[in-house]
């Protein structure tokens, strides 16, 4: 590893609230960072929506600090080879010839489509809403099919093919969010095939070609030629653009590798490269995921093998919607900064958070049920709670959610999983990792860094793609923090409460349905 550190490589991450740039020397070690924030806009029916050009400009100003901070550390920026690109995917933009967006970028989080998406896969005889022959064929296929919520790439490209006519006849391209700053970069447009998946219109059969498949096409009703052409992940798509190399100040010579949506690029900056070993992620949402060697679906659970950002190979992403954003949306109201402030209340409450139950379904769920009237709250508030058993109690809640989908993913990967390598902002916290390990009754690894390991994982990519570092050389890279083993003494106490935690859901689902099924949104 010692010549790895020698040359550097740049990893994007283009999330919801915030564009992460990060440098890291071959080895993995982070040199220099950078975080910029751009808003949401919000409407009526589902409507979540952002500006492209936003998120092009916080990647540029990122990438300006990053590099004049690397150059005040002595970093000589003529040995950054190369640059990779992650972060939100699902996400819809229309171009036109000439890479312009034509609307706002349509967001993962957006659910206009969802009426679009269910004429699309209805039909008699159907199972879950889904006709037969339909799902039989995604399925064998993709290995999935399209989510009824609404919030997958082909809802939203429906939704404006439906509903702004004058907009999708102009458009020459739809592009995810990794590919539209792939192209302010490069010029060129492509899209990496872990991306397209959301798209439900490749053949995923050969995870390392997956390719457009026509019959698939001619279903949805949408042209080829309105679509990107499909890359490898770690395949180079061009060179940095000269004037935008000038303007963020660096060299020429920088290759832009196509990189991949943010839950396969995890489980490379965990070093999470060997089948089944399973990475945790905590952000504004979270997921549990590996590496696998087949192609399966549960769909039952909506989990699904799909192709890996590593060619040859599938993981298996089970992303909830719900995680960070419930903690931020706690620490919003009572004026909390930081996460060293949460643990020293959290520390003064007890586990179990005095019988207070959070439920953290603040925007509905993906996984183990697929359901957009979720919502959340607290359960058993009593008078005595203090603000630290609400914080523990939000806590627990998101914790005893992960292990709700963590059932059925350890069936599903039919493998001993004796650890999980934790990241995202979630990690930053003590008390944390130490919750979700009691829950789980499964020992949790976090490493340095937490909150750029899908930065991480984007310039390990770009690496990788270069021929630079070999998969043992990322396994190499991680770097380990802390290690947290699950109390014996806990287990009765979180098996009770997981068990309250899914009967609320039994219990309350057709009310919170009832509820919220007429809600439009702001």
């Amino acid at each position: 590893m010692s010549s790895l550190n020698k040359y550097y490589f740049i990893g994007i991450d283009l999330g919801t609230s915030s564009c992460k740039v990060a440098l890291f020397s071959g080895d993995g070690t982070l040199i220099a960072s950078s975080t910029k924030h751009y808003p949401l806009i919000l409407g009526k029916d589902g409507k979540v929506e952002q500006d492209p050009l936003a998120w092009w400009n916080a990647v540029k100003d990122a990438l300006r600090e990053v590099v004049e901070s690397a150059k005040n550390v002595n970093v000589d920026v003529n040995r950054i080879l190369a640059m990779g690109v992650t972060g939100q995917w699902s996400d819809t933009i229309p171009i036109d010839k000439d890479g312009n967006p034509l609307y706002n970028a349509i967001i993962w989080m957006d659910t206009r489509g969802k009426d679009d998406i269910r004429r699309l896969i209805g039909g008699f005889p159907s199972i879950s809403g889904y006709r037969i022959d339909k799902l039989w064929t995604w399925i064998r296929i993709t290995g999935g099919a399209p989510t009824k919520s609404g919030k997958d790439s082909i809802a939203h490209i429906l939704y404006i093919r439906n509903n702004m006519p004058d907009i999708y006849n102009k458009t020459h391209k739809f592009l995810d969010a990794v590919h539209f700053i792939v192209m302010k970069l490069t010029g060129r447009v492509a899209a990496s095939w872990d991306t397209a998946v959301l798209l439900w219109v490749t053949d995923n059969r050969n995870p390392s070609n997956v390719v457009y498949y026509e019959p698939l096409l001619r279903l949805v009703g949408i042209p080829r030629e309105k679509l990107p052409d499909l890359v490898s992940p770690t395949s180079v798509v061009g060179t940095i653009n000269s004037e935008v190399a000038e303007d963020v100040g660096l060299p020429r010579h920088v290759k832009v590798v196509a990189g991949c949506g943010d839950l396969p690029c995890s489980l490379i900056g965990a070093g999470a490269v060997d089948y089944y070993e399973t990475h945790l992620y905590i952000g504004t949402s979270s997921w549990i995921t590996t590496h696998v060697p087949f192609k399966k679906t549960d769909i039952f659970h909506n989990i699904a093998s799909l192709p890996s950002a590593l060619p040859g190979k599938y993981y298996v992403p089970v992303e909830q919607e719900n995680a960070g954003s419930c903690l931020d949306y706690v620490m919003n109201a009572f004026s909390i900064k930081d996460y060293r402030e949460v643990d020293e209340l959290v520390l003064g409450s007890v586990p179990g958070a005095n019988g207070l139950l959070f439920l953290p379904w603040l925007l509905g769920e993906r996984a183990p049920v697929e359901n957009p009237y979720l919502r959340g709250g607290f359960f058993n508030l009593g008078i005595y709670n203090s603000k630290g058993d609400i914080l523990r109690a939000v806590m627990e809640g998101i914790a005893l959610n992960i292990r709700w989908a963590f059932q059925p993913f350890l069936r599903f990967v039919n493998h001993k999983i004796d650890y999980v390598i934790m990241g995202g902002g979630g990690a930053q916290s003590g008390v944390w990792p130490q919750i979700i390990a009691d829950v789980l009754n499964v020992k949790v690894i976090t490493v340095k860094n937490p909150r750029y390991v899908t930065a991480k994982g984007a310039a390990m990519l770009a690496a990788y793609g270069l021929g630079a570092v070999t998969l043992n050389d990322i396994k190499g890279a991680r770097q380990i923090d802390r290690v947290y083993e699950p109390s014996k003494d806990l287990r009765r106490l979180y098996e009770d409460k997981y068990h309250i935690f899914v009967k609320y859901y039994r219990n309350n689902e057709k009310l919170m349905r009832e509820l919220n099924k007429t809600i439009k949104g702001p």
